[in-house]
């Protein structure tokens, strides 16, 4: 139904587009008689007239354009008195002089009223008063032709080539002349034609020009297929509160319609955007996968910040995520995630400074702008969608042992001997039984498959009901959504709700327009708790006893130096309790006062409340509280989280179009908001064994623990200037300038001025390149700007103390916690970026392209400080970040037979991103220092601040491989020697995990009704750190020994003198001379991949004669497969805690 009410809106505009292209001389060359056997006469005044004169005495008087067809003024004559001129409108001279006739028309804007004839069983109503904003499928512009003419008649009916739709409020003129007409409801039109009439021209905004030629077989029985102009339907760019003509515009952005980013599945908004722009990537999660609960982790354009964690409060945002606008409104990542994807209109990325800069402070990492479908007027219209999915956990990437193979590899490894320093006969023994003892496991069979316990068939269900409707004053948009989801693993879940009324009231010259949302979700962690609790099970290990019953230890040995082996299954069937629950209420108000034509002033306001509150309950029957006391067994954690937030904003709009040649835009605006945020955690331990997990149960709070609170207040003010001009749509230029005010900062730094300017070139305008025909369309835009970032934690400027619990002689004190630095500048990003959008063929070739910098300087980062301060970490600004990125995109339709309604369009898209820090000199050096002594952790080792290098490096000494007499490794020093010691001090940049070019390939098919889509993602050349190898194949200590491990780890080790291989002997860490593996090159592998992103099939019923009588006018069927294979040049484990899931999901769409 949105589609079908879209274009019924388009048509309206484009009927009011017609008066300078079809009716502009109104038909003057019409012959008019004064027969009276064939002439209607009125008498209204003294001044007997022809009606066509009539008309262009209304024109002349009040200055509007009057839109009609040739016939319609024939043989009609009225009375004309100039007392009618009086009337200070022109709808009652019309209403009185049309209705005698049977005529009506309809205003489309204040210079241009639409005549036409009414249908018959509207002639006897009254005169009514049409305002522009009334669809003409609502009035019945249908054509009229006289049954008794001699003429020839087309007639036809115009559809829409994708889906098979009928267009309404089609233009249909007579090549050449200003004769024409517009098609009905139901698309159909009929023209009377000419003798010599071989050409119709069908237009509609939105949709491109078609040409047919009219011949006596085919002029009773044309059927027109008409195409969406992508170009002409994006020609405004929406980029929050501000407006302006994509043409005339020179920032970098992308728009997608709704109805393309569901096509790509039904996961989410960020799953679908990701696949359709280049700029806009999601960051992989390898632990989380596939898990419902995860937020994504986005960047645009790349990093403008440092990974450092420690800038970001417990509850605040990536510093590198984007900002996301909802309606005008900034809201979280969260609400974008659950929002009904059936829900939105249309979403737009803004991607460089002169897109941005209008948010300031908060624009530096890009922003998505996302607007919902608005409420339209009309009868009551309801659509109904449901979505299901199927997912199933994607295992491919594990390559472990099975039960022989773990047991052979212990053996070789030395599991089952003695320790040289330990020659007990009688220790020998035990191993030699242990060792028996799951041999006999094996023999007999055993060889648990541990994987598939924690998983499940996953599986959602999404219903999306809405109704719309309302007169031409009041509009309302009723909205209620629910979707079911549980993930692949056993007891995860997220469920979403939502409900919405929108509301829109326009009267003379104010809008006023209130958003209600209610929006909630329920989501629930598995209680099987991390997937790797099951990978790391042995397969030797019968997973229940023989009457079924479940043992809470695998293998128990009471020595030093075996230790339990629980059962995972044991601690995953107690009554866990981990789960979310959150409520957020939102309403947006605004109202728009037209002072004139172009001119308006704008006010709004949000008020978001939000409610959340999380409980994790671990019972006292698990495994970790084995060796604590009853008081202490269990525990129980509920954290409470309450968030307000209130922005109120006014702005001025003005916009004119002057001698045809120069276009103006230009807002003034200011803002205003405050964010708050109060948390409070509580813990109680010692629960009775079964417990529910009632904190009523407990025994106590944690010993020595009190209340953990939080509490941010953030505000902040800015005040903007924006403008745009182009000249005769050849040359263009925008300029911005934005103040922002914000109290995350330094109180010496509370304000900082963003600005951003840019140019651009209409060259397809220039008259030298008229000639070439086969070009449609060549723009040039250069951008410069500033931007900023306060994506950080309120504390970082902001000293904390917290309150001594142990009372002195002096009474209660305080301690420092944090210090904050008062000096704090704004960390802000320099844009540069040029940006082209080329077009041939009609549009058959499309090419667009961008090369782009982002300067971030000063950064912010948290440094430590000497331990005789007292305090751990100090916020300043030290250093820069330069980023600089190329993304390019190419469509070409080798196949574009609009006639038989065929349509294919191949696509690429790709981009290069680098980054690299600067200015640090020796001033971080403790950071890196720290990071040395820490090599074995593999976080640390991505952590390296030195100038020259990049935030995605991956830092290591260099190996030369593992040496085939010894089976050690070999390392390389910075000098370029080889030694078998490992010194630290040779850790260099090894590799880099920003891939050199990623993007999709995609294609589209489409015939008639039935659409298709395949898009592939590649990824060429990044570089990973491969932790299955380090962890699974080396580094297997006595704890991890009891674990399952990578079969490499058996097949790939160096076993014997000579052999030639990648890792290093069998053995186990920390036996005597076995030191752990040291993080080296060997471990760093280049990853190519290409992954099956989505595949989508879909087919439309539109006005189907079999759905007519359970009252649905169209029907829309959509399968979509997501993630459905992955390529790769290594292996590695991928969802370590939550494994990653392929999708498969169906569709209906329903309007009625």
């Amino acid at each position: 139904m949105k589609k079908h009410l879209q274009t019924v809106l388009i048509g309206l505009l484009s009927a009011g587009l017609l008066h300078t292209e079809v009716y502009a001389q109104a038909y003057t060359d019409i012959n008019r008689t004064e027969s009276d056997h064939d002439t209607e006469v009125v008498t209204i005044g003294k001044s007997r007239i022809a009606l066509e004169d009539a008309f262009r005495i209304i024109k002349s008087n009040y200055n509007i354009n009057l839109i009609y067809e040739g016939g319609i003024t024939t043989q009609k004559f009225v009375d004309f008195s100039p007392k009618m001129l009086k009337e200070k409108k022109p709808e009652t001279v019309l209403n009185n002089l049309l209705f005698p006739f049977n005529l009506g028309f309809v205003k489309i804007d204040s210079q241009n009223y639409s005549i036409f004839k009414r249908m018959e069983n509207t002639a006897e109503r009254e005169p009514t008063v049409v305002k522009h904003e009334v669809s003409l499928l609502q009035i019945g512009t249908v054509s009229n032709i006289d049954a008794n003419s001699a003429a020839r008649v087309a007639k036809g009916k115009v559809l829409e080539a994708n889906s098979g739709q009928p267009l309404p409020g089609v233009s249909v003129s007579i090549k050449g002349s200003s004769i024409g007409t517009s098609t009905d409801a139901e698309g159909k039109f009929q023209l009377q034609l000419t003798d010599d009439v071989t050409v119709l021209v069908f237009r509609m905004i939105g949709f491109k020009e078609r040409e047919i030629t009219v011949s006596a077989s085919n002029m009773d029985k044309l059927v027109v297929l008409m195409t969406e102009d992508a170009q002409a339907l994006k020609e405004v760019v929406v980029t929050g509160n501000i407006v302006r003509n994509k043409d005339s515009f020179t920032g970098a952005t992308a728009t997608f319609k709704g109805v393309e980013l569901r096509s790509l599945g039904s996961q989410n908004l960020v799953q679908s955007l990701k696949t359709l722009d280049p700029a806009f990537k999601v960051i992989d999660n390898n632990l989380s996968g596939s898990n419902p609960n995860s937020q994504a982790q986005i960047e645009i354009r790349g990093k403008t910040s440092t990974p450092n964690a420690s800038l970001v409060d417990e509850y605040n945002t990536d510093p590198n995520l984007p900002l996301f606008i909802l309606d005008g409104f900034p809201v979280t990542l969260t609400i974008v995630q659950d929002l009904d994807m059936n829900r939105i209109a249309s979403v737009t990325i803004l991607k460089d400074a002169a897109s941005t800069a209008i948010y300031g402070a908060k624009a530096s990492n890009g922003v998505v702008v996302v607007e919902t479908v608005k409420p339209k007027e009309g009868q009551l219209r309801v659509s109904y969608a449901v979505n299901s999915e199927i997912k199933t956990a994607d295992l491919s990437d594990y390559n472990l042992m099975n039960a022989s193979e773990k047991l052979e590899f212990e053996r070789l490894s030395g599991r089952y001997k003695n320790l040289p320093n330990d020659p007990s006969y009688v220790n020998q023994l035990r191993l030699d039984s242990l060792y028996n003892a799951r041999l006999i496991n094996v023999q007999r069979g055993v060889n648990s498959y541990w994987l598939s316990e924690p998983l499940q068939q996953g599986y959602s269900l999404r219903n999306y009901l809405y109704a719309e409707g309302g007169t031409n004053e009041l509009q309302y948009g009723v909205g209620v959504s629910y979707k079911k989801e549980n993930g692949v693993m056993i007891g995860s879940g997220r469920d979403t709700w939502g409900a919405n009324i929108n509301l829109n009231y326009k009267k003379n010259k104010f809008l006023i327009s209130n958003q209600l949302s209610v929006t909630g979700f329920n989501a629930s962690e598995s209680t099987y708790g991390s997937f790797s609790a099951f990978a790391n099970a042995n397969p030797y290990y019968p997973k229940y006893n023989a009457d079924g019953s479940i043992q809470k230890y695998l293998s128990f040995v009471s020595d030093n130096k075996d230790k339990p082996v629980v059962n995972p299954l044991y601690n995953a069937l107690q009554n866990n309790i981990d789960t979310k629950d959150n409520l957020d209420l939102n309403n947006k108000l605004q109202l728009v006062w037209t002072l004139a034509q172009g001119f308006d002033v704008k006010a709004g306001m949000q008020l978001v409340k939000a409610n959340q509150e999380a409980i994790l309950f671990v019972p006292a029957d698990n495994s970790r509280f084995d060796k604590l006391s009853v008081f202490e067994k269990g525990a129980y954690t509920n954290t409470q989280l309450q968030t307000f937030s209130a922005t109120a904003n006014l702005r001025l709009s003005y916009n004119k179009t002057f001698n045809n040649k120069h276009v103006v835009y230009f807002d003034a605006a200011t803002e205003i908001e405050q964010n708050e945020r109060d948390a409070l955690t509580s813990t109680a331990v010692g629960f009775p064994y079964g417990s529910n997990g009632n904190p009523a149960f407990a025994y106590s709070f944690t010993p020595n623990s009190t209340y953990n609170t939080y509490l941010s207040d953030y505000r902040r003010n800015n005040i903007l200037v924006s403008g745009n001009y182009s000249f005769n749509n050849r040359y263009f230029v925008d300029a911005s300038y934005r103040l922002d005010g914000s109290t995350a900062f330094g109180s010496d730094n509370l304000y900082s001025p963003f600005w951003s300017t840019g140019i651009g070139w209409n060259l397809k305008n220039e008259s030298f390149m008229q000639s070439l025909t086969w070009l449609d369309r060549f723009r040039v835009t250069a951008v410069l700007g500033l931007t900023g970032n306060q994506s950080f934690g309120s504390f970082a400027s902001v000293s904390t103390y917290n309150v001594l619990t142990t009372p002195n002689v002096f009474g209660s004190g305080y301690e420092l916690e944090a210090l904050g630095n008062s000096e704090l500048e704004w960390q802000n990003t320099k844009e540069k970026s040029i940006n082209t959008d080329i077009s041939f063929f009609n549009q058959r070739l499309t090419l667009l392209g961008s090369v782009y910098q982002k300067y971030t300087d000063p950064l912010i980062i948290v440094t430590d400080l000497p331990s005789s301060t007292g305090i751990v970490s100090y916020p300043m600004n030290v250093g820069h970040l330069d980023t600089r990125g190329i993304e390019a995109t190419v469509r070409f339709s080798p196949i574009y037979d609009l006639q038989k309604r065929i349509v294919w369009t191949i696509a690429l898209n790709g981009s290069v991103v680098d980054s690299k820090y600067g200015g640090f000199s020796n001033k971080l050096a403790a950071l890196n220092d720290k990071a040395e002594a820490n090599s074995q952790s593999i976080s640390r080792a991505l952590e390296r601040y030195i100038d020259g290098y990049s935030p995605n490096d991956i830092w290591a000494v260099r190996s030369a491989g593992i040496d085939p007499i010894t089976g050690h490794e070999v390392f390389i020093k910075k000098d370029g020697s080889t030694t078998f010691d490992y010194d630290p001090n040779d850790v260099v940049k090894v590799g880099n995990t920003r891939p050199k070019l990623e993007g999709v390939i995609s294609t589209t098919f489409a015939y008639k009704a039935f659409s298709m889509g395949v898009y592939l993602r590649y990824r060429v050349g990044g570089d990973y750190f491969n932790t299955a190898l380090y962890n699974k194949v080396e580094n297997i200590t006595w704890d991890a020994i009891e674990r399952n491990q990578d079969r490499r780890a058996l097949y790939d080790r160096w076993q014997n003198v000579g052999d030639m291989s990648s890792y290093a002997g069998i053995y186990i860490v920390n036996t005597t001379g076995n030191a752990a593996t040291p993080m080296s090159s060997r471990f760093v592998q280049r990853e190519n991949t290409l992954t099956g992103e989505s595949i989508n099939f879909g087919y439309s019923f539109p006005n189907s004669k079999w759905l007519k009588p359970m009252g649905i006018s169209n029907l829309r069927l959509n399968a979509t497969a997501n993630d459905i294979f992955r390529l790769s040049t290594i292996k590695a484990e991928r969802g370590t805690e939550y494994p990653f899931a392929r999708t498969v999901s169906f569709s209906l769409n329903a309007s009625f």
